[in-house]
């Protein structure tokens, strides 16, 4: 299982004020923190104003890639921003998050997935917005790994992302992510799934309880990687419980690790 922390995100306001006022110390804070909570990719998203954002994303690649070990995930919808900021990458190994079927993102982004080798996330919507159905959602992915293996880029570098939907919007979405996830692990072998776990639970009480419960959901059935806060301890401590429990950590040895460190909560 990946993580992809994300935190730097400039929908949250301490980091978009970070941003605005270029507190480099603030933002290298966050990232230092976060990949010693134990994330493998650290996901860097710039998305105010559409301008800003093609100064401010390679303003914080150029920041970040050589304050961590670990590679960046660049969050961007802006084909600018995106270009921009991986002229100045260098640590090799870069996530992209991410595009759409719909075909103006196919062909703004996997050109560019293929010239930096990059991995990919694929999003499970179209010109209609996300479809309610597995079904629907599945010749979406089928367009997807389509589209990747059309340009050249090995399935394993393509995570699909079903999508999240908002369980107080429409309680039957998340079963439905659920059977995507499986379906799409047991139709297109190889490809790996991610997700935005927070979106679960926008707008309802306790959203934490929400995300954890998830989380674990998630992992039985087959995801690979999910853009989630690692510095929520009780949610890493279900990740590491759920992975043992689904035979996905040999000998238990990772669960055992973070009991001993304390990275367990009872």
């Amino acid at each position: 299982m990946l993580i992809v922390a994300e935190r730097i995100n400039a929908t949250r306001k301490p980091i978009r004020e970070a941003l605005e006022r270029k507190d480099a110390a603030f933002l290298l804070e966050e990232a230092k923190k976060q990949e010693a909570a134990g994330a493998h990719f650290l996901d860097v998203n710039a998305g105010t104003e559409a301008e800003k954002e093609i100064e401010n994303l390679p303003w914080l690649v150029e920041l970040l890639q050589d304050a961590v070990n670990i590679p960046l995930c660049l969050d961007t919808a802006n084909d600018e921003a995106l270009a921009r900021a991986l002229q100045v990458y260098r640590k090799g190994e870069v996530m992209i998050n991410s595009f759409t079927a719909e075909v103006r993102r196919i062909e703004a982004v996997l050109p560019l997935a293929r010239e930096y080798k990059a991995y990919v996330v694929g999003l499970a919507m179209g010109d209609g917005g996300i479809p309610e159905t597995v079904a629907d959602r599945l010749k979406l992915v089928e367009r997807l790994v389509r589209a990747t293996e059309d340009y050249g880029i090995p399935r394993e570098r393509l995570f699909i992302d079903p999508l999240v939907v908002p369980v107080g919007t429409d309680q039957r979405q998340g079963r439905v992510f659920l059977e995507t996830l499986r379906a799409v692990k047991h139709e297109f072998p190889g490809v790996r799934t991610i997700c935005g776990l927070s979106n679960i639970s926008f707008g309802m009480p306790n959203r934490r309880l929400l995300n954890r419960t998830f989380l674990a959901l998630c992992v039985g059935y087959g995801l690979d990687a999910a853009i989630v806060d690692p510095l929520d301890q009780e949610l890493m401590a279900v990740l590491f419980a759920a992975l043992a429990l689904t035979g996905q950590d040999e000998f238990c040895m990772n669960y055992i690790a973070a009991h001993r460190s304390g990275k367990l909560c009872s």
